[in-house]
């Protein structure tokens, strides 16, 4: 009976180590795997990763779409209409000057005190109009 229980006990422990005994080595032969991974990290070139700009909910596609419509933020520009050269442009008290992209409504109110409602490309100093009103 004793044999009978060690041969069970040999067979078992077999049985659970074999797994361990058939298992691959993780590193290539003779062991280099760190030199040959930095030597190949090395060769490599950085490259950026490309910018994804698509909105993860509808509520943002939704949001996406108006700021297409509407470039920048509307603002309201209190000035007079004025000519300046071939184009009109909003002439404000504090002396800056405004070309307006919609040329044909603001000859309407050339010369007259107006509030245009707009947002301002601030890289060429030109408000895209929304409305133009003469002020109070």
């Amino acid at each position: 009976m004793k044999r009978n229980v060690s041969l069970t006990a040999v067979a078992l422990t077999a049985f659970a180590l074999a797994p361990l005994a058939l298992a691959q080595s993780a590193t290539p032969q003779g062991g280099k795997k760190g030199p040959d991974l930095l030597a190949f990290a090395q060769q490599q070139k950085a490259q950026p990763m490309p910018q994804m700009q698509t909105p993860s909910t509808p509520v943002e596609q939704a949001h996406g779409d108006a700021q297409q419509q509407q470039p920048a933020a509307a603002r309201s520009f209190t000035g007079t209409i004025v000519k300046a050269g071939d184009v009109y442009v909003l002439k404000t008290s504090d002396n800056m000057t405004y070309q307006l992209d919609d040329q044909s409504r603001a000859k309407d109110f050339e010369g007259k005190q107006v509030q245009v409602t707009g947002s301002l490309d601030s890289g060429n100093n030109t408000i895209k109009v929304q409305d133009i009103k003469q002020a109070a």
